[in-house]
């Protein structure tokens, strides 16, 4: 089966407030050296490798200039073979499978958004955030709400047919209207492909910071709930597919490359941080960016280490990415793959979230299968029943 490529750019025109992610402010000269690193990288990557899917995240991958990014996407597709997606998965853009990058709505015009779509990208992943402008602010985002709404009527003129939206919720100061306004604005922009996540406190961040000082204070957690228990109801009945626990998308418009994730399917990656899962291993890249030039430069390895998942810890990294989906996880299946059966293995457990409904066991009478899944309510306490079973 044909794995993904992931390629991580480390650079932001601007900080938000609560990003921890690999990542610093935008400089033409390291931006350069660190593309020509990259590069080199990627050529360790055995030539002719098959892909299915494409993903140049970030930081801010638009952030660069365009004839670095269509440098960069001409390296990988005149490298590699990117292959059909796997019915009954559509068939989108200029290419069989599927090449996301990410954009921030205030590093697009109509120019970059051309380039790129006709350097190889069919799928765009626009970071909104949020359609309220007192939020963005708040967030340190670089654009307002209408300059992210011209970036998606942009990049529609440009020729994407597959654009998805990043959207936060739990943003201090905001209040269940201003989100209902939020979602309401992108569905009637009609992405085919929405996240809303929940905005999480990482330590480190000047978020963080300013809540330790007292400047802001975090979102009441009936109201997250209250939020979240929104977004399912309001994008289940604008026509969008719950199929993970943060992510929405419209009929055959998954996230093909996300879905391999939770899978637990091959996986190569590279640049600052980048993290890379093949043949059952991962790896982790150098996180210093000078440290990572100056292993590409002289010919090492950018991988700071290497770890082997053993069966017991794969078994348990695939109850937990399984169940982040709404499909859930397919008892026979798994106990073919990781010779595991979940129901007798962690039967006590079970036994207990399923009388406190967090999950359900559903049996297919057609095909005598088992199936497990999160409830509603284990979809909001998630991170209890992954504790219970890892």
């Amino acid at each position: 089966m044909p794995a993904s490529l992931y390629v991580h750019i480390p650079f932001c025109l601007k900080r938000c407030i609560y990003c921890d992610f690999v990542s610093g402010i935008y400089d033409p000269q390291k931006a350069a050296a660190y593309i020509k690193a990259l590069k080199k990288e990627i050529l360790a990557i055995p030539r002719g490798t098959s892909f299915s899917t494409i993903y140049i995240g970030g930081g801010t991958p638009t952030a660069l200039p365009t004839e670095f990014l269509k440098d960069l996407i001409g390296h990988i597709f005149t490298r590699f073979d990117f292959s059909p997606p796997h019915p009954p998965l559509i068939k989108v853009g200029q290419r069989g499978g599927e090449a996301t990058i990410e954009a921030n709505p205030g590093t697009l015009d109509l120019e970059k958004l051309r380039d790129v779509k006709e350097a190889g990208m069919n799928r765009l992943s626009i970071g909104v955030q949020s359609f309220n402008d007192d939020e963005l602010k708040l967030l340190h985002r670089l654009h307002s709400s209408s300059e992210a709404e011209r970036a998606f009527y942009l990049a529609r003129e440009a020729g994407f047919q597959n654009i998805g939206i990043d959207l936060i919720y739990g943003i201090p100061g905001q209040s269940i209207e201003s989100w209902k306004k939020t979602l309401q604005k992108a569905v009637q922009l009609g992405p085919e492909h929405i996240s809303a996540y929940e905005l999480t406190v990482e330590n480190g961040t000047l978020l963080h910071e300013r809540i330790k000082e007292g400047g802001i204070s975090v979102s009441d957690e009936e109201l997250i709930i209250e939020m979240y228990n929104h977004t399912i109801d309001h994008l289940s009945l604008s026509g969008y597919e719950h199929y993970e626990i943060s992510n929405f998308a419209k009929p055959g418009c998954r996230s093909r490359h996300n879905l391999n994730y939770w899978d637990r399917g091959d996986y190569y990656a590279a640049g600052l941080g980048a993290h890379s899962f093949i043949n059952g291993n991962r790896s982790y890249n150098i996180g210093d960016l000078e440290d990572y030039l100056k292993a590409i430069s002289d010919n090492r390895s950018p991988v700071q280490e290497e770890v082997y998942i053993t069966k017991e810890k794969a078994a348990s990294e695939a109850i937990f990415l399984g169940l982040r989906t709404t499909d859930g996880i397919n008892v026979e299946s798994f106990f073919k793959r990781y010779g595991m059966n979940i129901l007798s293995h962690y039967q006590a457990e079970l036994a207990d979230m399923q009388a406190n409904g967090l999950i359900e066991i559903t049996n297919s009478e057609c095909s005598y299968e088992t199936n497990l899944r999160l409830t509603r309510r284990g979809l909001l306490l998630s991170n209890e029943v992954f504790v219970r079973l890892s």
